[in-house]
Order: structure tokens, then C-alpha cells, then sequence
């Protein structure tokens, strides 16, 4: 009830822009109306005569908005007919001679339809022209003429062609009227959006007690499809089970189980549909939205990482900060760099939250092919919302490498602090490496990304424990992926979720002294060691050529033994140890000082109650990668 009420409302706030193309964003669909995609352009006068047709590529520009009643928009079995544009078994009056598949009573249900609007007080000229043309009969002869459809020798129309990989017989139709400059579109005709309104408005029907508005208002049982893109058919709302148990025993009937008004249902319907598609998440079939409920203000994305989170922002133009990737790396860090021209244009936006704003975000999900459910509701004040969001990018982030920018092959690779996106979690957790990336099944991303909503909107919520874990044993794999994914997209991911629980453990303390504050803990002075033992044989092995390229690239024998290393660190380390004594002997003598120093450090704390094959925790992760930085930072220092 909530969520519909809240839609709605939003749907007020955003009603004059209903029915506008805006800089090319979707469109917020009018009341009464709803959409299609049309194959087919026919072009007629303002007198009902055929002009010509064309055929409609497969795409954004073939949605087209349409006027719709009840049952039309929620049409299944049955006749119900569009009242404007629809099939050509419905508009076309010589459907039946040209295919031999009996459809009068489609087109005479369409037609009568189409009469009564045009010859209602809410007509409008574009009506009567198209209802002028269907009239006559020849919608299937015209376009066979202009070479739009096509017969076969039996001279009937066959669906081996295809339109849009559609047959032919199955097209939808939209049309254009020709005015006295040049032909105008009925689908963005603002005039005849609101005369549609009127007539259905019109029509006498039965009012009844709305339980969202809580007014006396014309209701209907039958909702809105087409919430996630114009081809899905799972409704929000349906009670159509009266065999079944979705209402019996509780109530007579599906009215008093829910009852709502038309026009709030067509607003939250609507404004849901809109908010998705314009900044909405939808992938692996699941549908997530942030929306600002009181007024027009775009806000951060949460199911993006950090950075790219606040793209379509004002402020946010990365294009304009200073070029970084120009700066002298040695004399400068770059990723610190662009982390301090981020954090002004963050604080910026935060400040222009309203103490009144109030934020709301939905999740949906397909329960069944025709049902569509809500996974997880939440409103909020902006503040709120924005102080939720400031914690999570603060305490959940990681050093590693990110693209930045809007199209594909424009975007820049930047490394640099930033908090991975709810996918990226999932992935580090459950994904596979197939191919370049990390892939896995679309049904646990969904039900991992849900688990993780409540850690981003409400301060306190805990990453689950299972699911650190699990990405922790997948970055306890490092042979099973190419060395990018593994570093970037697996270890500083389940880095950065430990990082986020350890610091709401910690009350207060942060990661930045890890190594420091945790001398004593075996699962740390275990990463650490491992750290060690990788970095010598990468400083041994990787011997460069005189153009400054790897001669020979192999796996370390830290990464060949990790997996073991994690259940059996004990006995695992004095195999690794024991491997590594011929690479001692291509070390410089200042490196083999080093790295002796190094573990001298860290197996003064492991004394024998510590030195066991005990599992490591997952803290022995970020100690790992910490102490790798450390020896790369400390080597670059004395090498320059």
C-alpha cells in the first residue's frame, strides 16, 4: 500500500512532464495510455486517403505510446481491441481475405470501438482520419502495394517473412496524419494524449472506496503490465486465481481483498515504469530503483560502485576535473589525486539535501512469468538517505582500478579508493571466469544483490557473514582466473566487505593501521608472511630484457599453493619456503636484506601456539594485500 501510495504521489510531482520527450530520456506514459512496439508506419490524410507505409527498424524508435482501456492493457486471451493502434487483425478490414484466418469479429470489435471515440465530444482529427481510412477495408492492399507486406503465390500474406523477426500477419501498426505543414505522429500528439483521457474518463462506471487514496473513486481489478520494459507481462497487482487460494478463506471476493482507483493505479503504475527505465537497474531480471519522492533531483545510484555512482549528476562531469592521467606518477598519486577533486563534488551535492526530501527505493522481482513481486521497500528523509550512502562509501571501500565515463569506449581506467557495486560483490563471491569477466547464475545475483540493499540503506546492517566467506574462498583461488580479475575484481572486492564489517566491529577504528593494530593476530601475521614469500619470488623470477619486458612470466609458487595455504598454513609455508631457496640467489643484496627483515618481523609474533595448519580467517586477505603495498612502496622508494 505504501509503495503505491508513494508512486502516485511521485507521479504528481513529475505530471507535467507526461506524455514530453525530454533530451531524449523515456517517456512518463499519460493516464489511459501505454505502449507497443509497432512495425509498421502508414501515413494518411486528414481526409482518411492512404499516402504511404514503411517498414520500422527494431529498436528505441519503434515504442510507441498508445491509448489504452482496461482491458486492452492487461489483454491475454480474448477479444480486446487498442482503441487506436493495434494488430492488423484488428485494424485491418480485409485481414480475413488476404490470410483466410476468420477475424471479423476482432476488427468489428476495434472499429465500433474507434467509432464511438470518433463521434464522442472528446474526438479529435487525427481519430476521425484514421477511422475514416480503416473504414474502407484496404489496409492489407495499400501496404502489399508499397511493398511493406509481401504474399505468397497463392496471393495470401505468409508469415515467412518476417518484420523485426516478427511474421507479418502478427505487426502492429501506428499511424501519422498528415496536417497542413508536415505529417504529425498520433503517438506524440499531446493534444490527443489528453482527449483520450477525457473520453475514458468519461465513461460511465461504478465508483468505489480506493484503499490507496481512501476516496470514492472508479476502480479497477485489472493492472498495468509492461513494468520492466515494453515486452514484460508480469503484473504488480493480480487476482485472477478464483479457482485457487489467492483470496478464498479470507475474503468473498478479490474486491475486498484489495480494491484501488483507476487513475491511482495508472500514476503508480506509471511512474514506476518510468523511474526504471530512466534510472533504474535492471539486470539479471531483477529491477531496482532510488527515486527523490517530493521533487525532481536526480540522486547517487547504489547498485554502482562509488565512483561512477554519481554520473548524470550536476558537478559530476568527470570530463572537466583536471587531467590526472597527464600527471607524473612518481611526484604525484594520481588515484589520491582524483579522490580529493571527488570527495569536493560529493560534498557539494550533500549539501544541497533538504531536510523535507524523502527518498524511497524499490526492488522488484519476477516471482512466476505473469507475477511480479516486490523484494524489498524502503522510504526514507534525504538526509537519511545520503548519510546511509556517505557510510557505505566511506567504510566499504577499496584501492583498485575502475572505469570511469558514460560510453563504453570512451571511458577512462582510473586506480583509486572506491566501493564496489552490489554486483561485483555477488560476483567476487559466487562468479566464474569463462571468458574475460566473471560470470554466474542470474538467480543468485538477484538474490545476493537483495541481501546486500539493507547494508547500503541502513546504518548498522551487517554484510552477511556466508558471503564474505564465500568471495574470501574464491580469493583463495588465484589459479582459476587470469591475474587482473583475480587482483582487481575478486581480492579488493572481498577486501573492501571486510574492511566495511571490520570497521562497524571496530567502533571507530579504521583499516589504515591493520598491520599495526592487529601484530598479534595469527590470521594476519599469516597473510603477511604469505605477502612475503610472493613478492621475493616475483622480485627473483621476473627477470626484464633490455626493452624493459618480462622475460619469463610464471605462477608464483605462493599462488600455486594459496588454496592449500589457507587450510594448512603451517605445513604450506614450509613448502613454499623450502621453493624458494633458489630464487634467494637472483636477488640483489639489499632486496634479500629486505625480505629477511620482512619475515624476521612477522615470525617473532608467530610463536608455536600460533605457528598451526588452524584455518586463516578471511582477515589474513586485506593483511596480504597491505603488506604487498608496503614492500612495493618501500622498493620504489630506494630504487628511485
Amino acid at each position: 500500500m505504501a509503495l503505491l501510495k508513494t508512486l502516485a504521489e511521485t507521479y504528481d510531482v513529475y505530471a507535467d512532464l507526461a506524455g514530453i520527450e525530454k533530451n531524449g530520456q523515456p517517456v512518463l506514459l499519460p493516464i489511459s495510455h501505454s505502449t507497443l512496439n509497432a512495425q509498421i508506419e502508414v501515413t494518411i490524410d486528414q481526409d482518411g486517403n492512404f499516402i504511404d507505409a514503411k517498414k520500422l527498424e527494431k529498436g528505441r524508435d519503434a515504442v510507441t505510446i498508445i491509448p489504452v482501456t482496461e482491458d486492452s492493457a492487461a489483454k491475454a486471451n480474448g477479444i480486446t481491441p487498442h482503441p487506436l493502434c493495434d494488430k492488423l487483425c484488428y485494424i485491418a478490414g480485409d485481414y480475413t481475405a488476404y490470410t483466410g484466418d476468420d477475424k471479423e469479429e476482432y476488427f468489428a470489435a476495434y472499429i465500433e470501438q474507434l467509432r464511438e471515440w470518433a463521434e464522442s465530444a472528446d474526438t479529435h482529427p487525427m481519430v476521425q482520419a484514421v477511422y475514416q481510412y480503416l473504414m474502407k477495408k484496404s489496409l492489407i492492399h495499400d501496404l502489399v502495394v508499397s511493398q511493406v507486406l509481401e504474399l505468397n503465390d497463392d496471393g495470401k500474406l505468409t508469415d515467412q517473412s518476417k518484420i523485426q523477426g516478427l511474421g507479418q500477419t502478427g505487426a502492429n501498426v501506428r499511424f501519422k496524419v498528415s496536417g497542413s505543414r508536415t505529417p504529425q505522429e498520433v503517438w506524440k500528439n499531446q493534444e490527443l494524449y489528453n482527449k483520450y483521457e477525457d473520453y475514458y474518463q468519461h465513461k460511465p462506471r461504478e465508483k468505489k472506496l480506493c484503499y490507496i487514496s481512501g476516496k470514492m473513486e472508479i476502480c479497477s481489478d485489472k493492472h498495468p503490465s509492461k513494468i520492466r520494459n515494453s515486452a514484460d507481462k508480469a503484473k504488480l497487482i493480480s487476482g485472477n486465481d478464483e479457482s485457487g487460494f489467492t483470496y478464498r478463506g479470507r475474503f468473498i471476493t478479490k474486491e475486498q481483498a484489495f480494491s484501488i482507483g483507476y487513475d491511482t493505479s495508472q500514476k503508480a503504475h506509471n511512474a514506476l515504469r518510468w523511474l526504471l527505465q530512466k534510472q533504474g537497474y535492471t539486470r539479471d531480471e531483477s529491477a531496482i530503483v532510488c527515486f527523490m519522492v517530493n521533487r525532481d533531483m536526480p540522486l547517487p545510484d547504489m547498485m554502482k560502485d562509488s565512483i561512477n555512482a554519481y554520473h548524470g549528476i550536476d558537478g559530476f562531469d568527470f570530463d572537466n576535473f583536471d587531467d590526472f592521467e597527464t600527471l607524473d606518477s612518481v611526484k604525484r598519486d594520481t588515484g589520491k589525486y582524483f579522490a580529493e577533486q571527488f570527495n569536493k563534488a560529493v560534498n557539494g551535492y550533500a549539501g544541497t539535501i533538504k531536510v523535507d526530501d524523502r527518498v524511497a527505493v524499490v526492488a522488484l522481482d519476477a516471482a512466476t512469468t505473469g507475477r511480479l513481486s516486490v523484494v524489498y521497500y524502503d522510504e526514507m528523509g534525504g538526509r537519511q538517505y545520503m548519510d546511509a550512502i556517505l557510510n557505505w562509501q566511506e567504510h566499504c571501500r577499496w584501492r583498485r582500478t575502475v572505469k570511469v565515463g558514460t560510453a563504453e569506449d570512451s571511458k577512462k581506467r582510473i586506480t583509486c579508493e572506491s566501493t564496489p557495486s552490489p554486483r561485483e560483490m555477488a560476483l567476487a563471491a559466487y562468479g566464474v571466469q569463462r571468458s574475460e569477466w566473471l560470470e554466474a547464475d542470474g538467480k543468485l545475483l538477484r538474490a545476493t544483490v537483495k541481501r546486500l540493499l539493507p547494508c547500503i540503506t541502513r546504518e548498522g546492517c551487517k554484510i552477511p557473514a556466508d558471503l564474505i566467506k564465500a568471495a574470501a574462498v574464491r580469493a583463495s583461488m588465484p589459479q582459476t582466473m587470469s591475474d587482473f580479475v583475480w587482483y582487481n575484481d575478486v581480492l579488493c572486492v572481498v577486501c573492501a566487505m571486510i574492511r566495511f564489517r571490520y570497521e562497524q566491529e571496530q567502533g571507530g577504528r579504521t583499516m589504515n593501521d591493520f598491520l599495526k593494530d592487529n601484530v598479534e593476530d595469527r590470521n594476519v601475521l599469516f597473510g603477511r608472511l604469505l605477502a612475503v614469500y610472493d613478492y621475493m619470488e616475483q622480485r627473483a623470477m621476473f627477470e626484464r630484457d633490455e626493452t624493459g619486458k618480462i622475460k619469463d612470466r610464471r605462477t608464483t609458487n605462493a599462488k600455486r599453493y594459496w588454496n592449500a595455504y589457507s587450510s594448512r598454513p603451517a605445513r604450506t609455508q614450509k613448502t613454499i619456503r623450502q621453493n624458494l631457496v633458489v630464487y634467494e640467489r637472483r636477488l640483489q643484496d639489499y632486496e634479500l636484506k629486505k625480505f629477511e627483515e620482512w619475515t624476521g618481523e612477522i615470525m617473532v609474533h608467530l610463536d608455536e601456539s600460533k605457528f598451526t595448519n588452524k584455518p586463516l580467517t578471511e582477515l589474513y586477505l586485506p593483511a596480504y594485500y597491505q603488506q604487498m603495498e608496503y614492500m612495493k612502496q618501500a622498493f620504489q622508494k630506494k630504487e628511485q
